[in-house]
């Protein structure tokens, strides 16, 4: 015959106080794990709105403002708006359409004070010089004739 030794088990309520850590380290991780969590959903749903609004730099930008968060209870941001017109307003540059190079190398070599090219200009090169400058540009020069 055996004997059953073993405790009764505890209720399922208590097995579920237990599994609650108390110690104030666990506690404090897992804080900062919720915190970090919380951070990371309104990077991504500023730096979102940004790119929206046209943000050249919407990383960068979120940066500026990350220490003006304001959360909801249920974590969202809830000056995401706010946020966006304020940076729109301090810093318009960082808004709207990055401008294109008009040639293949943005202008290298070219000069604020050049004078626009003419046949004068063309006869005194040299065929070398002449081989450096834009085609298009030549092309039209010579056929206005």
């Amino acid at each position: 015959m055996t004997m059953n030794t073993q405790q009764p088990q505890e209720t399922s309520v208590e097995s579920a106080e237990n599994a609650v850590p108390t110690d104030t380290e666990t506690i404090t991780k897992l804080r900062a794990e919720i915190g970090e969590l919380r951070r990371r959903g309104a990077r991504e749903s500023v730096v979102r709105r940004l790119e929206t609004a046209g943000a050249r730099s919407p990383e960068l930008l979120f940066g500026s403002v990350a220490d003006k968060l304001q959360f909801a209870d249920d974590g969202s941001v809830e000056n995401v708006a706010a946020l966006v017109e304020l940076l729109k307003r301090e810093l318009p540059e960082q808004f709207g359409q990055t401008p294109h190079a008009t040639s293949i190398d943005a202008g290298s070599g070219g000069s604020a004070n050049a004078r626009p090219l003419t046949k004068e200009a063309l006869a005194k090169m040299s065929p070398e010089q002449i081989s450096r400058l834009d085609w298009a540009a030549v092309r039209q020069v010579l056929s206005q004739g």
